[in-house]
């Protein structure tokens, strides 16, 4: 679809420009303020456009490790206006407001909660909304996300069953991370291409070759499952789980064996190799175990 590879493009050279990877680690308030406000991506998730358009931009960002907390508060819009609760709503889609997602029992590291104005939360089957929290900020292993330590002040309103926005939730990350390992492979290709060793280039070398094939084909099939998830939300049941569990697999094996096929300049602070690793890590450990989310995705088969 022409339209949706225009704004994958956009979306891409934006970040390229104002949000390339190693700007992960910091935050930068004015790449909220173009992401969202100018070209109007806050808005995306209560339009009517497919999910796939939200999981293209998701994707991109995926690329770049993006810290802007684009990817909970897309979640928490798309929630909100499916629950029909369009409180918030106005806020969300023009990029004044930003959220936080606590889908489980732990709120000791919550992604994006530092400056969120609004948390969902899980309360058994129910999801709540939040406006009055604290946050402390905590760092962990990954440095391309801001994580903070919440207390919930007052307990909010139910609105909703928190198993749809986990769907949502677990789709987005997919797809995220299916941005992420694409970069991180493209990059190595890249360096497979022009470092050489004994007089020949290292993807000249027929054992690599077979590396990076074995891998871009865990990553297409991820890709594909991702987008399968997003591409109807009937998919989403079977296909967000699924598309998780496939995204998880394929971004941390990819990562680890790039981090080899970079050799000793793989190991280092400097190079952006280590920061994939540990973003896609700390999304594979922190949002459901692949074996768990394969079994869900079975189970609600039917079959």
């Amino acid at each position: 679809m022409a339209e949706l590879d225009d704004l994958r493009g956009a979306v891409r050279d934006l970040l390229a420009t104002h949000a390339p990877v190693r700007s992960a680690m910091a935050d930068d308030p004015s790449v909220w303020k173009r992401l969202a406000v100018e070209m109007g991506l806050a808005a995306l998730p209560v339009e009517d456009v497919p999910l796939s358009w939200v999981a293209a931009v998701v994707e991109e960002t995926g690329r770049v490790l993006l810290r802007a907390p684009y990817l909970s508060t897309a979640v928490a819009a798309a929630a909100l206006k499916t629950a029909g609760d369009e409180t918030h709503l106005a806020a969300l889609a023009e990029g004044s407001l930003t959220a936080a997602l606590a889908l489980d029992s732990d709120l000791s590291q919550v992604a994006d909660a530092p400056g969120a104005g609004l948390l969902l939360l899980a309360d058994g089957e129910d999801l709540r909304l939040v406006t009055d929290f604290a946050v402390d900020p905590v760092e962990v292993v990954d440095l391309t996300r801001s994580y903070g330590r919440v207390t919930v002040n007052d307990p909010g309103r139910v609105v909703g069953s928190v198993g749809h926005v986990r769907d949502l939730h677990w789709a987005a990350l997919a797809a995220e991370s299916v941005g992420g390992a694409r970069a991180v492979l493209e990059l190595a290709v890249e360096h497979l291409k022009v470092r050489q060793q004994f007089g020949r280039p290292l993807g000249s070398f027929q054992a690599l070759r077979h590396r990076v094939a074995d891998l871009t084909v865990l990553v297409e099939a991820a890709a594909s499952t991702a987008w399968w998830a997003a591409a109807d939300a009937a998919n989403l049941p079977v296909g967000a789980p699924l598309a998780k569990a496939a995204a998880d697999d394929a971004f941390t094996t990819v990562t680890g064996e790039c981090i080899q096929l970079f050799g000793g300049i793989g190991f280092t602070w400097e190079h952006d190799a280590h920061l994939y690793f540990k973003r896609a890590w700390t999304t594979a450990l922190r949002h459901g175990d692949a074996r768990a989310l394969r079994r869900l995705a079975f189970e609600r088969s039917g079959q």
